[in-house]
Order: C-alpha cells, then sequence, then structure tokens
C-alpha cells in the first residue's frame, strides 16, 4: 500500500513515530539514534520542531538529510498537544506511536508490540517502562505478557491507572501503569475511526486523557512485559518544574466534565464510576493546594485570593463527603495521605501549610536514590520489593 507526499506516492510504512521537539539539543541526538537502532526498520520518524530557538533544527535536518525514513516538520511554538496532533494528521504509518526528546527506546519494543498487534488484529499495544536517573536504570511500570478484551481490558489495564494509589477490590490487577504515553503504539485505523486527539484543559494532563479515552473505547489491547521505553529524569524538565495555572478551578471543572463523558461510556459498573468520580475530585483537591507553590512568595495578595477561590470550590463540591476514599490509600503516596487527611483534621486553609511540607520534602529528597527505590517498594508491595530493585 502506498500513501501520497507531495505529487509522488511512496510505499506506506508499518509505524510512524512521533517526536515533538522543542529546544531539546541537550540528549536530542541520543534519543533519535536509539530509534534509528531499533530492530524494526519499516518506520517513519516524525520530528516536530515546535519552534525551537536552540540548536535542535539543524539536529533534526541532518538526520533528515542522512536517513529516508525521519521527516522533519517545523511549525510555530504551539506546545506539545498541537506537535502531538500535527504528527496524528501527518503519520502515514499503519501504526503510530510518541517518543518524549529525551528519552530512550530499547532495540526490540517496536518489534515486540508489532508482531503481537499484528498477530492479534490488537488497538492498541502495551510494554513495560524504565526511568533514567542519573545515568542509573531502574524499573518504572511493570506490565506482564497478555491479549485483552472487553472488560478485562478495564480491570487489567484501565483500572490500575484510575484507581493508582488506592486499594480497590476491583482493582486487584499485576500490572503497575500510570496514565503515561511511550509505552503504548496504536492502530491509526483505530485513532481515525475515533477522532481521537490530544487535548489540555489544566496542565500536562494530555497523555492521561489520551490514554484512558483510547482504553475505553479499545476492543482489544495487547501487552508484552519487555522494558521498551526509558523515561530520562532530568531536573530542569518541564513536568518537574513548579509554575502556577492561572483560572485552575474553571479549567478544572471543564477538564472533569469531559473525562466524565468518555468514562460514563467506557465503565459499565456504575459503582465503579461512582467511586472513580469520587477519587477523581480527591486527585482535584490534592492538585489544587500543590499550585499554591507557583505563586511567588512575595505576591501575597495573589495568594490570599487563591485561598479563597480554592475554599469556594471546595465548599461547591462538598468536600467532606469525598474524602471517604482516602481510607484506601496505598502506602507510598506522601502528598495526597498528608493533603487529604489534613483537609479532615484541619480544615482548608490549614492544609496549605501541609502541602507546602510535603514540597520541601519532595525538592530535597526526590533525587535521593534510595528514596526513589522506598517509593517503589511502598507503592508496589512487600511481595515485590525483589522484583522493584532489580536495575534494568
Amino acid at each position: 500500500m502506498g500513501v501520497l507526499r507531495g505529487n509522488h506516492a511512496v510505499k506506506q510504512p508499518l509505524l510512524t513515530v512521533v517526536m515533538p521537539v522543542y529546544n531539546g539539543e541537550r540528549y536530542l541526538v541520543d534519543t533519535i539514534e536509539s530509534i534509528l537502532n531499533a530492530t524494526c526498520k519499516d518506520f517513519e520518524l516524525l520530528l516536530i520542531d515546535d519552534g525551537s530557538s536552540d540548536g535542535s533544527a539543524g539536529i533534526c535536518a541532518r538526520y533528515m538529510a542522512q536517513d529516508k525514513r525521519v521527516r522533519y516538520l517545523y511549525q510555530e511554538n504551539g506546545g506539545i498537544v498541537s506537535a502531538r496532533n500535527k504528527g496524528l494528521s501527518e503519520a502515514a504509518g499503519e501504526y503510530i506511536c510518541f517518543c518524549d526528546q529525551d528519552d530512550i527506546v530499547e532495540p526490540l519494543m517496536y518489534e515486540c508490540l508489532l508482531d503481537k498487534m499484528r498477530f492479534c488484529m490488537a488497538d492498541i499495544g502495551i510494554c513495560g517502562t524504565g526511568r533514567l536517573i542519573n545515568g542509573v536504570k531502574s524499573p518504572y511500570e511493570r506490565i506482564g505478557d497478555g491479549i485483552f478484551e472487553d472488560g478485562d481490558i478495564k480491570k487489567e489495564l484501565l483500572y490500575p491507572i484510575l484507581f493508582r494509589g488506592y486499594d480497590y477490590d476491583f482493582v486487584q490487577s499485576s500490572n503497575y501503569l500510570y496514565g503515561t504515553l511511550w509505552k503504548c503504539i496504536y492502530n491509526r485505523s483505530f485513532i481515525l475511526n475515533n477522532c481521537f486527539c490530544f487535548r489540555r484543559f489544566v496542565d500536562y494532563e494530555d497523555d492521561w486523557l489520551f490514554v484512558t479515552q483510547t482504553l475505553c473505547a479499545a476492543k482489544k489491547v495487547v501487552t508484552d512485559s519487555y522494558t521498551g521505553y526509558c523515561w530520562r529524569v532530568s531536573d530542569g524538565s518541564t513536568s518537574h518544574s513548579c509554575h502556577f495555572v492561572e483560572d485552575i478551578i474553571p479549567k478544572m471543572r471543564e477538564y472533569s466534565a469531559y473525562v466524565g463523558s468518555y468514562m460514563a461510556d467506557g465503565i459499565v459498573d456504575k459503582e465503579i464510576l461512582k467511586e472513580y468520580i469520587r477519587i477523581s475530585l480527591c486527585e482535584n483537591f490534592v492538585i489544587l493546594y500543590q499550585n499554591e507553590a507557583g505563586i511567588p512568595k512575595h505576591d501575597k495578595a495573589k495568594k490570599k485570593q487563591y485561598h479563597v477561590e480554592v475554599k469556594e470550590y471546595m465548599e461547591s463540591v462538598q468536600y467532606k463527603k469525598q474524602l471517604q476514599c482516602r481510607k484506601r490509600l496505598k502506602k507510598g503516596v506522601l502528598r495526597r495521605k498528608a493533603v487529604l487527611g489534613a483537609l479532615v483534621y484541619l480544615g482548608v486553609e490549614k492544609t496549605f501549610c501541609i502541602s507546602r511540607a510535603v514540597d520541601w520534602l519532595e525538592r530535597t529528597l526526590g533525587g535521593v536514590q534510595w528514596i526513589v527505590r522506598l517509593e517503589r517498594r511502598l507503592k508496589r508491595g512487600k511481595d515485590e520489593t525483589n522484583h522493584s530493585d532489580t536495575l534494568l
């Protein structure tokens, strides 16, 4: 099968890898090389330059000249959601996946998942992931080998993401997942037929939205235990920087309404749906307190106004009724335990002090290796301790 590119028909690649690029020259070469060295060779790599001002454009152009599988596309800065949607619209592959500009793709990832997806005619393929901190690799997301359909997709893959950090009888999967996009390969027809695209309401939830919405709609998903993707954790990354989200409460309401619409279609059991709504509100509470850390210390007027807005929101959603789910929190979720517990015993205003203390602890201890390993032990449980400490 061929696709049109300009006035010429070219062979359709099996896979399109979309990589948004924005001022990523520090690790960009390593990431591109890891993709080009994959054992699967039938792919195109779309480098979507989102208005970089460093040397990223030169690196992308050089690789496009060297390897016919690489395409470089430039656009004015619009953010990662815009860049990913550009990749969706330009992709020619039968399958599609996404890679961040500073991460590492392991050699067998594409081959392992695509072989299974094609054999099973699956909508989505998912593999395990690791993370790289100061040159040291450790496990991050763990998943077993499997083929899932209908309700099993929800039980084994969706619910572990939605209820991560909570202990419920209906979440008994051994899979340990976050709502990250990196680990997924999609059948592009599945994406197009359902009109899926990336959206952002509050901040950096576009990954989570895309992954959970597609899992709600998928008919068949295959998984592979191979650790195929490695997330590089760097102090300067956007996800680790502290900034204030303006108008977060109306954005949060719009976000919740959007998620609620597709969750209502995807979760058949209404009691589980009801519990998810309660948990999602509690997650909003935690985010609201964390958001305060982005207000400049000297701007006392802004901080005071923000406190008023948060209190009004908390009362409007009857926050005390939603806090029952905190009793189901697992070990190792310090921020959620601290904030939700403080809301119960101290109230809305005093909880800001507790949240600031947690911010300090996370900044101080977050990069320490033994703390990272302890965090994984607590979150995964004693029975998985040995597995969690094994480096990739």
